[in-house]
């Protein structure tokens, strides 16, 4: 038998990660994660060593609470994940306003009767032995679909802020044109009725690459019919692995505007989104 740090990698080796090219900083959160859990699991006395199985049908609210307790941070979403609730449902269910609070430790320890009460709901669920690789493969997989969309919102704050720096007012802003709403993630300014520099914001490999191409140039487009004043300027961001391959890249997406108005530039590196915003003239907000 594997020693606990030694199962919990066995099983992290054998989790698909199909957008770790993309977000890597998300599987990385994601394993430092599961470790933390799995180790967790191991060594309470719901774990059953000869069987691999979490004994959940032996666990109590205080059980569970303890198990929480130990590191709020992760045993929180684990439970939330491999249970399948959701936020509205808690609150529904047991009055658990935004269970994610309780992430926080302070928070853990200043709502005990919600914590408490959160352990019960979660007892009242688990009755059923499960194995480790189970839980902890469902809370990964659960986790990263309910992560991803936040971790790309990470990129475009990122942009918005890096925007910001250089002396532009940024904001994801919505443009209502032709009957459609069109999100733009990065305005130069924040203003539908002002807006100059609109920045599209992607992240991406390989294989999203003409998808994303079709993207740009139909929200261009869609622009273009109410505000053609509005530059509109792609924003890719390749992963590190692909740099050897940004004049290809460029080319395709270039390629989606032939006999159309080509973008003023496109961005597919934090080095040319920089060089970019500092060359702007300066917009008043």
């Amino acid at each position: 038998m594997s020693r606990p740090a030694g199962l919990v990698e066995d099983i992290l080796a054998r989790i698909p990660r199909p957008n770790k090219e993309e977000l890597p900083h998300l599987y990385s959160d994601l394993d430092d994660m599961a470790r933390r859990i799995g180790g967790i699991l191991v060594e309470s006395r719901l774990y059953e060593e000869e069987t691999g199985l979490i004994r959940f049908d032996k666990a109590s609210p205080r059980d569970i609470y303890g198990l929480m307790a130990r590191d709020p941070g992760v045993m929180i979403p684990f439970f939330v994940m491999i249970c399948g609730f959701s936020v509205r449902e808690l609150e529904r269910l047991a009055g658990i306003d935004d269970v994610y609070t309780l992430r926080r430790p302070e928070a853990f320890r200043r709502k005990t009767r919600t914590a408490y009460r959160f352990a019960e709901l979660v007892s009242s669920s688990l009755k059923h032995p499960l194995h480790l690789e189970t839980v902890i493969y469902k809370f990964y997989k659960n986790w990263e679909e309910h992560q991803k969309r936040h971790y790309r919102a990470r990129i475009e704050e990122a942009v918005r802020e890096l925007a910001e720096k250089h002396g532009h007012p940024c904001g994801k802003i919505k443009i209502h044109c032709g009957g459609k709403e069109i999100e733009v993630d990065a305005a130069i300014p924040p203003d539908p009725r002002r807006v100059e520099i609109a920045l599209q914001v992607r992240t991406g490999v390989r294989r999203d690459l003409v998808k994303r191409a079709k993207e740009f140039s139909s929200e261009y487009d869609d622009i273009a019919q109410c505000l053609p004043h509005v530059k509109f300027i792609p924003v890719y961001l390749v992963p590190p692995h692909e740099k050897t391959r940004l004049e290809e890249i460029r080319r395709v997406i270039a390629k989606e505007r032939e006999g159309k108005t080509p973008y003023p530039a496109i961005i597919l590196t934090w080095k040319e989104l920089e060089n970019l915003l500092k060359n702007l003239p300066k917009i008043n907000s």
